[in-house]
C-alpha cells in the first residue's frame, strides 16, 4: 500500500527466485517455518490484501492493479468475487465481518490500478458487500478535500464499526456502525505514514503501525498517541500489515530486506512492548509481503505482492518475471 515506497530489486535476484520457485516451490530450507497454502493462477495482480471467513472458509484476495476481489476455497479454488460492473478502485486491505455476512474493502485509485485517470487519482472509499449474495451493498467514499488520500487497511469493532487508515494523508478514518458517511476520526503529530491497525481484546486501544515511526497505541476514550516502538532497540520500522491475537501483534516488515514477520508481545497491564519475536524471515519466496490475516493458530500473509512489476506511473516493467501470487502460512502457537 506504500506505492511511494516501492523499492526495485534487481530483475536477475526476482528471476532466480521465480526459477527457485518453478523447479520445486515447496522444498525450502526448514530454517524457514512458512509454507504455501495456496497460490493464484493469475499474475500482474498486484496482491495486497486478504480476509477469510470462518463461515464458509473462504478467503478473499484483494487486487490493486486489476481493481477486484478474489475468492478461493480449497475446495473450488480461485474465483472473481467483485465484478466489474462494481466499478471499484485499487483494492487494499480485507476484513470479514462474520457475524453481519459482510466483506469490508478499501478502494483507493491511484496510477497502478488499471485505468486510473488523472481526474480519480488520490480518491478513496470504503467498500461494503453481501457475503450471502456476493453483491456490492455500497461504497463509503472520504469526501473530497483537494488533498490526496489512500485508504489502505482497516479493521472492526465487535458491534460493526471501521476504522481505516489513510496512508498518503495522516489521518484514521472511521464509519459507525450504521452510518453512511464515512468521518476523519484522529490525526497526531506523530502521524506520518500509517498503514496496518489492530484493535486490542477490550477494544480500548486502537495499535496503528507508522511506516516511518514504527508501532504506535491510540487510547479510543481520550484519543491519546503513544509511540510504542521509541523505547525499543529493535528497529518496528516499515509495518505493513498489523493483527491482534492474544495480547500480542503479528506484524509485517517489509521496508528494507530481508522480510520480516514477527511477534510483537504486549505488556498486560501498561501500554508497551516487552519482547520482539521473529516468525519468519528471508524466506524464498518473499518478495515484498503485504496483508495477512489469522485464522485460528495460524497466520496467512501475501508473501509476493510484486509491486515491483509496475512503475510509479503504473506501466508495466519490461521483462518482469511473472510470479503467481503466493499465501504463506506461519503457525502461531
Amino acid at each position: 500500500m506504500r506505492y511511494y515506497f516501492i523499492h526495485f530489486c534487481l530483475i536477475a535476484q526476482l528471476a532466480f527466485t521465480a526459477l527457485l520457485h518453478a523447479q520445486n516451490p515447496t522444498s525450502y530450507p526448514n530454517k524457514h517455518p512458512s509454507t504455501i497454502a495456496f497460490q493464484l493462477p493469475e499474475t500482474g495482480l498486484i496482491t495486497e490484501g486478504i480476509g477469510y471467513d470462518p463461515i464458509t472458509q473462504t478467503f478473499y484476495i484483494s487486487s490493486v492493479h486489476e481493481r477486484k476481489i478474489i475468492s478461493y476455497t480449497a475446495k473450488n479454488g480461485t474465483t472473481d468475487f467483485s465484478r466489474p460492473a462494481d466499478s471499484l478502485w485499487g483494492m487494499f486491505g480485507l476484513k470479514v465481518d462474520p457475524t453481519r455476512r459482510l466483506l469490508w474493502g478499501c478502494s483507493s485509485a491511484l496510477p497502478q490500478a488499471k485505468g486510473n485517470t488523472p481526474a480519480s487519482d488520490g480518491h478513496t472509499a470504503l467498500a461494503a458487500y453481501d457475503l450471502k449474495t456476493r453483491r456490492l451493498i455500497t461504497t463509503y467514499p472520504v469526501p473530497v478535500d483537494g488533498k490526496p488520500h489512500l485508504l489502505g487497511d482497516l479493521t472492526l469493532s465487535k458491534t460493526g464499526t471501521v476504522y481505516s487508515t489513510d496512508s498518503r494523508s495522516p489521518w484514521i478514518y472511521r464509519l459507525e456502525a450504521g452510518s453512511k458517511v464515512v468521518t476523519p476520526f484522529l490525526t497526531d503529530s506523530l502521524f506520518r505514514s500509517l498503514q496496518g491497525l489492530a484493535l486490542s481484546d477490550d477494544e480500548k486501544t486502537l495499535y496503528v503501525a507508522d511506516y516511518r515511526r514504527g508501532l504506535l497505541a491510540v487510547t479510543l476514550s481520550t484519543k491519546q498517541v503513544t509511540c510504542l516502538s521509541c523505547a525499543q532497540t529493535t528497529d518496528l520500522s516499515g509495518i505493513d500489515g498489523l493483527y491482534y491475537d492474544q495480547n500480542s501483534l503479528i506484524a509485517i516488515q517489509n521496508r528494507k530486506k530481508p522480510y520480516r514477520v514477527i511477534r510483537i508481545q504486549l505488556a498486560k497491564t501498561t501500554s508497551a512492548i516487552t519482547k520482539v519475536e521473529i516468525l519468519e524471515t528471508d524466506h524464498p519466496l518473499s518478495s515484498e509481503p503485504t496483508l495477512g490475516v489469522v485464522v485460528d493458530k495460524q497466520f496467512y500473509y501475501i508473501a509476493n505482492s510484486q509491486w515491483d512489476a509496475f512503475d510509479d506511473a503504473g506501466k508495466p516493467v519490461p521483462n518482469f518475471p511473472a510470479q503467481k501470487p503466493t499465501i504463506l502460512v506461519v503457525p502461531l502457537h
